[in-house]
């Protein structure tokens, strides 16, 4: 009896399928200076804009955290549909930054756009508006 349920179980786990998608540009901060006196805040993003016919590879993104706690950062089109997100409940207090380099979670390039990056802690929440003029 136990190998027929056995059986069962291995027969179902073969057969499941997923759609989760494959992320290939996942956003990793670093932490910069640890400790308090920060307020929260996204420091601008820069270059802005963003251009790669002259030369620009990646955006940097920056923020502070004056307690540690959930962070998600979030970046959307001029619509707002999600186009990549960074969620962590576990930073702790300091400076971040990142280099992204501005395509979808799929991987592909982004249009030439207008694109929010958008912080929420929680206590905080703040969005800095990104022009990208050229992504080819």
């Amino acid at each position: 009896m136990t190998k027929l349920y056995l059986l069962i179980i291995l027969f179902a786990l073969a057969s499941c399928t997923t759609d989760s998608p494959v992320v290939r540009n996942q956003i990793v901060f670093s932490l910069g200076k640890a400790g308090g006196g920060f307020p929260d805040s996204l420091f601008p993003v820069f270059p802005n804009p963003f251009n790669r016919v002259t030369g620009d590879t990646a955006l940097t993104i920056r923020f502070a955290l004056r307690d540690s706690g959930t962070v998600t950062l979030l970046v959307q089109n001029a619509i707002g549909d999600p186009i990549t997100q960074y969620s962590d409940s576990t930073l702790v207090q300091g400076l971040y930054s990142t280099t992204w380099n501005p395509v979808a979670s799929d991987g592909t390039r982004l249009n030439a756009g207008l694109y929010f990056v958008t912080l929420h802690t929680q206590n905080y929440i703040n969005s800095r508006l990104v022009n990208i003029e050229e992504n080819e």
